[in-house]
């Protein structure tokens, strides 16, 4: 009897322990397939970690990055490491995503910043270091050294990566002039383009009484690395980013503006998002006597071929990609469109959506200096909550 009792509380024994570790394998599948995002807490420094995707509250373990500002380069091929770049001080920064640690530091000669850059192998890092004297710069992020140092002729006014490219607007300096575009592939190499009826650059203010004035074009380069588009108010350029061949097309210009007032800058955005669409958006600053006026021009759906365009958004101020959806904001609402434009949903309406971030399928509306976020699920149309953090907050993008 005492036997057959010990083998009964053998059994129960067995049974819950088999019941704890079933327990314990669920509760790890739901933490494990809770959705992360990949962000920074401003706080003394910049702590990087994974926040939950849902609430931006931390997940897991956190690294001091330094002072801000810090934004990513690039990524490893397979995504472990992430290069970070600083943008006032020519540096970059390692960090294993798997075990959230540092791996090394490489700090660039000169000033200026690196913000942008493509990894195409383990061994070959490709960034872009803007300042006074822009060059390229080849990196080897494994022995953390320089490799080859190219200079570009200009002053850096925008820059796109894509699929085995980076591709850099160059301006005069200190001068609004003719434009050129280079491009620059996977082994280092760089090839200039003369970007015909697209003016760029900045002219700073004298003096008080005179501004300075701006000119910056968008730049759009397709997913594939194949093509790049630039636009200004007037002009669309469809450039083939293997042959560097350039077409124009003229672009609709809305009504001049009154007599008095004088166009001081402008400036366009332009995404990619469908095989000949891009995106467009933008504004234009302007004087009316000695009163500054800031206007946006919404944005708008424009056909790369044939310069056709049609609005879309005439109140937002820009717009971003979230996975099938579009997205515009800054204006009189959140609104979401599929890729051919037609209208998915429309939230917070009458409310502030101009500052607005995103990874995966969640968009984070933020407010009171990054610290506050209406998240929206893009893919449901639906706001999930708002949340508080407790210091600046900056998503990066997936975890």
């Amino acid at each position: 009897m005492r036997e057959r009792c010990r083998q009964v509380v053998k059994v129960r024994i067995g049974v819950a322990a088999a019941g704890a570790a079933l327990l314990l394998a669920g509760l790890a599948g739901a933490a494990a397939s809770r959705p992360v995002v990949l962000g920074v807490s401003w706080e003394a420094n910049g702590m990087l970690t994974r926040l939950d995707a849902r609430t931006l509250t931390p997940v897991g373990r956190r690294l001091d990055i330094g002072k801000p500002p810090t934004g990513p380069v690039a990524r490893s091929p397979g995504g472990r490491t992430i290069a970070l770049g600083h943008g006032s001080i020519p540096e970059l920064r390692f960090v294993d995503l798997k075990t959230m640690r540092a791996a090394g530091r490489l700090r660039l000669p000169g000033s200026g910043s690196v913000l942008h850059g493509i990894w195409p192998a383990r061994d070959r890092l490709i960034v872009l270091h803007a300042g006074e004297d822009p060059e390229i710069v080849v990196v080897d992020p494994r022995a953390r050294r320089v490799r080859q140092r190219l200079p570009l002729d200009g002053e850096v006014g925008a820059a796109v990566s894509a699929t085995g490219k980076l591709v850099v607007l160059l301006t005069p300096r200190a001068a609004i002039g003719p434009a050129r575009l280079a491009v620059v592939t996977t082994d280092g190499g760089i090839r200039t383009v003369a970007l015909p009826g697209i003016a760029a650059g900045f002219v700073p203010a004298t003096d008080e009484e005179t501004p300075g004035r701006q000119a910056s074009p968008g730049i759009a380069v397709a997913p594939t690395g194949k093509r790049a588009a630039v636009v200004s108010p007037d002009t669309l350029l469809d450039i083939d980013l293997d042959t560097l061949e350039v077409r124009r097309e003229p672009l609709s210009v809305r009504s001049p503006a009154r007599v008095g007032k004088w166009i001081e800058g402008w400036g366009r955005a332009a995404l990619w998002i469908g095989n000949d669409t891009i995106a467009v958006s933008g504004w234009s600053y302007s004087l009316m006597g000695k009163q500054p006026m800031r206007a946006t021009a919404g944005v708008r759906l424009v056909d790369v071929r044939t310069g056709e365009s049609r609005p879309l958004d005439s109140t937002a101020s820009r717009a971003t990609r979230v996975g099938d959806s579009l997205l515009a904001f800054g204006g009189t609402a959140l609104r979401g469109y599929r890729l051919d434009g037609t209208l998915r949903f429309e939230l917070l309406a009458g409310q502030d959506s101009g500052y607005v971030q995103t990874a995966g399928r969640y968009a984070y509306v933020g407010s009171e200096n990054s610290s506050r976020f209406v998240v929206v699920d893009t893919r449901a149309g639906l706001v999930l909550r708002t949340v508080r953090t407790s210091y600046p907050t900056i998503v990066l993008g997936p975890g």
